[in-house]
């Protein structure tokens, strides 16, 4: 009988720890439609009140598997709380894939949309666009960014943003509240 809480102790510890629930997978070819490139598979994953996005790669003509440390992994990338939808999609734009996160969202105050973009290149995964478009308080808003032109189209008015380097595009640290305290957009008020 003493050994029965020895056993259970034991069975648990060598149980892996309770799986993220998986909201969205998404694969590709960071080359895009032409298959030259390296391939991928992201996931996303409900982390609490956040996403997180997990990326593999795989080699050209060989698709990524999620198997082994992941080449990227944002615990915090894209907010969890209040979303409708989250979802991943690929996108080919004749110079390569975008990897887009896509979050709907409705709460007590208003409702949106955000679209995080992002691209391998030169061996990082690299934020190129972002969008959030919604209703705040009875108050339409919106927000698209072009980090390629390194422009800000806030409410129909466009603005040149101030040049950043390119490490500065890293999605590594990127998170849900980034384009707002990078200075991207404003905050709807």
């Amino acid at each position: 009988m003493r050994l029965l809480p020895s056993l259970a102790l034991a069975l648990a510890a060598a149980l892996p720890a309770a799986a993220e629930t998986v909201l969205s997978e998404a694969s590709g070819n960071w080359a895009g439609s032409t298959g030259d490139g390296f391939t991928f598979l992201a996931r996303l994953t409900q982390n609490e009140d956040m996403a997180r996005l997990t990326i593999w790669g795989g080699n050209p003509g060989q698709a990524a598997v999620a198997e082994g440390e992941p080449q990227f992994d944002n615990p915090t990338i894209a907010i969890g709380a209040f979303a409708t939808k989250q979802a991943l999609e690929v996108l080919d734009t004749g110079n390569g894939s975008v990897l887009q996160i896509v979050t709907e969202y409705a709460d007590e105050e208003g409702s949106g949309r955000i679209v995080t973009q992002l691209q391998f290149i030169d061996n990082q995964f690299t934020v190129v666009g972002y969008y959030h478009g919604g209703e705040l308080a009875g108050k339409n808003f919106d927000c698209d960014v072009d980090l390629w032109k390194m422009t800000a189209t806030e409410d129909g008015t466009t603005r040149e943003l101030e040049p950043v380097g390119f490490e500065a595009l890293n999605a590594s640290d990127w998170t849900w509240d980034a384009p707002y305290e990078r200075g991207f957009c404003h905050r709807a008020e």
